[in-house]
């Protein structure tokens, strides 16, 4: 059920749909659907947003992971901070007609986990747990990136096998210049993520979080394994010099596996995921401890 607090969020939602529309639509009919009107809805959405999570920070009195929907905000806000920075830097005039689409239905999806008992369940008022979650959080948002411009890459081989050169050919940048900005963005998301798996080791070893088998956490193994997938990218790089349609493939399966990391270990029940505190055994302790960082329960 959507509430007042939930307006500025939609309404940055509404903006990122605009902005869909009209990247996508200067494309077909570029007199009718003025780019500038799509960077302007970004920039604007992207403003509320921050604003947005600025409150929800407040609201949570932490940085605001406290729940699955706050924590889906936070990795949005993340994605469209590269993505601007990507942009200034790069000057791609194609990338948000296929990054925006994404964003507006994660977005979307977002809403639908603003469920005030699915909370995480550790206190957030540790250095090390800080430090694990916003290096992995910014290193997903380069993944989402990557998985962006993997799509563009398979759209423009498509474009060049099938001999289709129209307007979204001429709009795109060239197969060299996407697979160079493919290895740009995973090398620089790579080692955020490994930081903050680093950081999230030490964080779980010194406060016990998860018990002597911690290493067999399904958020353990599958964040594991969305590294080892990256570090494969990268020696595919690096050594056997792969370029092209099998990076692209690979960093699309990468991307599914930080999605999966993100939000489907709360559906195998990870200690270490966010949690239904309605039907945990220790509800009433946690609340007990978390009475300030979790007000909405309390």
């Amino acid at each position: 059920m959507f509430t007042a607090s939930h307006i500025p969020f939609i309404i940055s939602i509404i903006l990122y749909l605009i902005s869909s529309v009209w990247s996508i639509g200067h494309i077909i009919k570029p007199d009718l659907f003025n780019k500038k009107v799509a960077r302007w809805a970004t920039v604007m959405g992207f403003l509320i947003h921050s604003g947005y999570l600025i409150f929800l920070g407040i609201r949570s009195n932490n940085i605001p992971i406290t729940n699955v929907y706050e924590s889906f905000v936070s990795l949005l806000w993340c994605v469209l901070f590269v993505f601007i920075n990507i942009d200034y830097l790069y000057k791609l005039p194609s990338l948000d007609t296929f990054l925006m689409p994404l964003v507006t239905a994660l977005s979307l999806w977002a809403l639908s986990f603003d469920k005030s008992d699915m909370l995480i369940t550790v206190s957030l008022q540790k250095f090390w747990l800080v430090a694990h979650i916003i290096p992995i959080f910014i290193g997903y948002a380069a993944f989402t990136i990557s998985f962006s411009l993997s799509i563009m890459y398979l759209t423009q081989q498509r474009h060049l096998k099938h001999k289709l050169f129209g307007r979204l050919f001429n709009k795109l940048p060239s197969l060299e210049g996407i697979d160079m900005l493919i290895w740009k963005t995973i090398s620089f998301g790579f080692p955020l993520l490994t930081l903050g798996l680093v950081f999230g080791t030490f964080w779980v070893k010194t406060q016990d979080i998860l018990g002597e088998m911690w290493y067999l956490d399904p958020k353990v193994i599958l964040g594991l394994a969305t590294w080892l997938i990256y570090a494969a990218l990268l020696h595919m790089r690096l050594v056997a010099s792969f370029h092209g349609t099998k990076i692209a493939l690979l960093t699309i399966a990468g991307f599914c596996f930080v999605l999966f990391t993100f939000i489907g270990t709360f559906f195998i029940g990870s200690k270490h995921a966010f949690q239904k505190l309605s039907t945990n055994p220790a509800y009433i302790e946690i609340l007990a401890v978390n009475k300030q960082q979790y007000p909405k329960l309390t």
